[in-house]
């Protein structure tokens, strides 16, 4: 699970605290509500006694009373995958049992997180309940392969009480067969990426068929982004959105309903978040959490906003990651930079950046855009690069002295990921020929 990258029946729960009032804070760090000291102290006791992460707590643990939160060091993605060992000992002991899940890597360097069998849903239903016993659900994310929102999905089904469909994702050439039998079950909701929402309405648009008879899209590993909302507000319009924000090795962060904007989440009350000089930090404090979440950094930038759903804490906005940083001919630029130059072209719906042979002598970058049906798309695939190179101005210099290491080119769909189903800003390809 990620989100965007892609939860529990233990009867033990942690309630939010009641007895300091939520707060923001103007600035570089802000938090939702304080964190009690003995809540964050257990998660540094049971990380400390690791061996993988006693170095990095040494000194710290056992000293209630003389630090605050923010006196602890960040944990790093690296040094969480760093103690899968020692989380699998750990997990053999325990009353519950406990799923691997791979949040990416490769199958000689995974990158793997232990989750409770229970995956936290019955807290997460006394927060956020978008499906109802009358419900039918439609699975589309793909199971297996310690591929976590599958799973997540059946099992959010089955505490509310609805009826799932265990489907999958659905080849394109099948849509039209597989999309006729869900509707034959009377399928009212459906979960997927926003990249298979977006896939599933435009294949009904482009082929004339009616959009199935969706009330509510529960969707979670990846941004929701623009072309996947239009086309949802267009071809669904009473539809609601129902939201999951978190990843692998914190499991749900939080969650939005159709009242919030799809940026913004409401933190569940045993995940505590803080915002760091902009950067996205969360402490798990649920006592069943297997993983040593304590002050991790997610990859994620944001900021504490007033959400107009009408809910009183503060919700968090997610407004893109905090590593994004990329090298091409010897600079360094951010991909959302031009991402957001492309968009600003009005023909222009999505975008992504595909670079081949990144990194070697011959290295080149292609941007990819969908534009809108019946525009001239040799002529806006010219203002796009015009445009890119003029306001991304590092890019522009370097490209004027290689100009054939740049192009833009116009596509009908872009790539998505074949196993997460995710479309990515950034793909990485051999040289074609």
């Amino acid at each position: 699970m990620t989100l965007i990258h892609d939860p529990q029946t233990e009867p033990d729960r942690t309630e939010p605290d009641r007895t300091e009032p939520d707060r923001t804070e103007p600035g570089g760090r802000a938090e939702v509500r304080r964190l009690p000291a003995e809540a964050w102290h257990a998660v540094l006791d049971a990380a400390a006694r690791l061996p993988s992460l006693r170095a990095k707590y040494e000194g710290f643990a056992g000293r209630a009373g003389e630090l605050e939160l923010s006196d602890l060091p960040v944990l790093t993605k690296e040094e969480l995958a760093g103690t899968l060992d020692d989380l699998v000992a750990t997990a053999r002991g325990r009353a519950h049992g406990a799923y691997v899940y791979g949040s990416g890597g490769t199958t000689s360097a995974p990158k793997l997180s232990l989750v409770p069998t229970g995956m936290f849903v019955a807290d997460i239903l006394d927060s956020w309940r978008p499906l109802t016993a009358d419900d039918v659900l439609v699975n589309f994310n793909t199971p297996g392969r310690l591929w976590s929102s599958h799973n997540f999905f059946n099992m959010l089904a089955h505490q509310s009480g609805s009826v799932v469909v265990p489907l999958g994702s659905v080849d394109h050439d099948e849509l039209d067969e597989w999309l006729g039998f869900v509707e034959r079950l009377g399928a009212t909701a459906l979960d997927a990426t926003p990249s298979q929402i977006a896939h599933i309405l435009q294949f009904c648009e482009s082929t004339g068929r009616p959009a199935p008879a969706f009330r509510k899209l529960l969707w979670t590993g990846e941004k929701f982004g623009e072309r996947a909302l239009e086309l949802t507000r267009r071809l669904l319009p009473g539809a609601g959105l129902h939201g999951v924000y978190g990843s692998t090795e914190t499991w749900v962060i939080g969650l939005n309903g159709p009242s919030c904007p799809v940026n913004t989440f409401h933190v569940l009350p045993y995940q505590h978040v803080e915002i760091e000089d902009g950067v996205v930090l969360v402490t798990n404090t649920h006592p069943s959490s297997v993983n040593p979440v304590l002050r991790y950094r997610v990859g994620d930038r944001g900021r504490f906003t007033a959400c107009p759903c009408g809910r009183p804490e503060p919700a968090l906005e997610v407004s893109g990651r905090d590593d994004p940083q990329l090298k091409f001919v010897s600079i360094l630029l951010m991909p959302e930079d031009i991402v957001e130059s492309a968009r600003s072209v009005p023909e222009v719906r999505d975008v992504q950046i595909a670079l081949f042979d990144h990194g070697g002598p011959a290295e080149r970058m292609e941007v990819r855009i969908v534009v809108d049906p019946g525009s001239g798309w040799e002529a806006v695939e010219e203002r796009t690069r015009q445009r890119i190179l003029t306001r991304v101005y590092r890019l522009g210099w370097a490209v004027a002295s290689a100009p054939g290491s740049f192009a833009v080119r116009a596509v009908e769909r872009l790539q998505v990921n074949p196993r997460t189903h995710k479309t990515p800003v950034l793909v990485r390809e051999a040289t074609t020929s």
